[in-house]
């Protein structure tokens, strides 16, 4: 089973682990919802090391993945980035990706366990193309930093003055600092090599910021609408029901694999059901896969579910037809214990304004 470079550490410091992807990582460090509202108030930490990371080099490698994914690559200068996906050519995922361009190469940071059957989906379209693929998940770390006090943190640890455009990214040494507004505050992603994962730790924890785990990004990446790979987004939908028109499709760019069946979606139709915000009543959380239920009639599961402090509620993505999308409209979901009443919400339930975020 892989380890994240910081084991010892999150062990030290008594950290819950769980098992998710083949590794062992921090659920939490003993409070999950007061790690969650940390993250709103200042900023946390946390080892995302299981994530996937994938390298794209060779002199063919941004014309490649043009074609190849749903949004932008060519465009992209040195230092920017851009949110993906790669669909079949029915137009359903294989996975979402967030693309960082260098110089010389292209790095993607894919879900958890993805970046294998990304690397080996993908080759099987190098034929002529000069195009190299590594995985260096294993060989590598990753560790996110959320919350408004991100930026201030990064250049307080000694790692430079970060990008505040999203996607965007710097280097300090051999370490990329990325952009990322996944809990709906200003946050980054630090990549770089294994044997330097302690360090930047240590660095960033040196100034203050407090560690989280897993539950806590859990429950503010629902908050802020924004759905994961392997929990809300897999094989069996598309990115237009997972609602990335605006965030991973360019619908200028030309063809792509999927296209055709992205472009129809958009031009000549809707989808026919979509992922929506859930609202439950009550103080029991539904389990992912529990029924949704409207008049009786079974209308879709849970994906992803969690009490999220910041909002005071249990909240939950699902997909539903495209009758029972609209918000305010009510539902049931199948609870432990009983149904439990749940009403549609618009998306996202929180997003702070920000420098970033605007």
């Amino acid at each position: 089973m892989p380890a994240t470079p910081l084991l010892d550490l999150h062990q030290a410091a008594n950290a819950r682990l769980i098992e998710e992807a083949g590794w062992r990582i921090p659920a939490s460090y003993g409070d999950a919802v007061a790690e969650h509202l940390t993250c709103r108030e200042s900023a946390v930490v946390i080892d995302l090391s299981h994530r996937g990371n994938l390298c794209f080099s060779g002199p063919d490698t941004e014309e490649f993945l043009h074609r190849m994914l749903s949004n932008r690559v060519q465009e992209l200068g040195p230092g920017e980035g851009a949110y993906n996906t790669f669909l079949t050519r029915q137009g359903k995922f294989i996975s979402d990706m967030y693309l960082y361009k260098f110089e010389s190469s292209v790095v993607a940071s894919v879900a958890p366990g993805m970046a294998g059957i990304l690397a080996e989906e993908i080759d099987r379209f190098i034929i002529m193309d000069q195009v190299e693929v590594t995985d260096e998940t294993e060989t590598s770390f990753c560790i996110g930093l959320f919350g408004p006090d991100s930026a201030e943190i990064i250049t307080k640890a000694g790692m430079g003055a970060p990008s505040t455009e999203e996607h965007g990214h710097t280097n300090s040494g051999d370490m990329m600092i990325a952009c990322e507004l996944w809990t709906g505050e200003d946050g980054y992603l630090l990549l770089g090599p294994r044997d330097e994962a302690e360090s930047a730790w240590r660095a960033l924890s040196d100034t203050g910021v407090k560690s989280a785990g897993i539950a806590a990004l859990d429950s503010l990446t629902l908050e802020a609408g924004v759905p994961l790979f392997g929990k809300d987004m897999t094989a069996a939908v598309n990115p237009m029901q997972a609602g990335l028109e605006e965030k991973a499709i360019d619908f200028e760019k030309g063809c792509y694999i999927g296209q055709e069946v992205i472009a129809k979606i958009k031009y000549l139709g809707q989808v026919n059901r979509g992922l929506v915000g859930l609202k439950i009543s009550g103080e029991t959380t539904p389990e992912a896969g529990a029924d949704v239920y409207s008049d009786e009639k079974n209308i879709g599961s849970i994906t992803r579910s969690a009490y999220c402090p910041t909002t005071d509620a249990i909240l939950a993505f699902s997909y539903l037809p495209r009758a029972q999308m609209e918000p305010g409209t009510r539902v049931k979901v199948d609870c432990p214990g009983g149904d439990a009443e749940a009403t549609v919400e618009s998306l996202p339930f929180y997003r702070r304004e920000s420098e970033a975020i605007r």
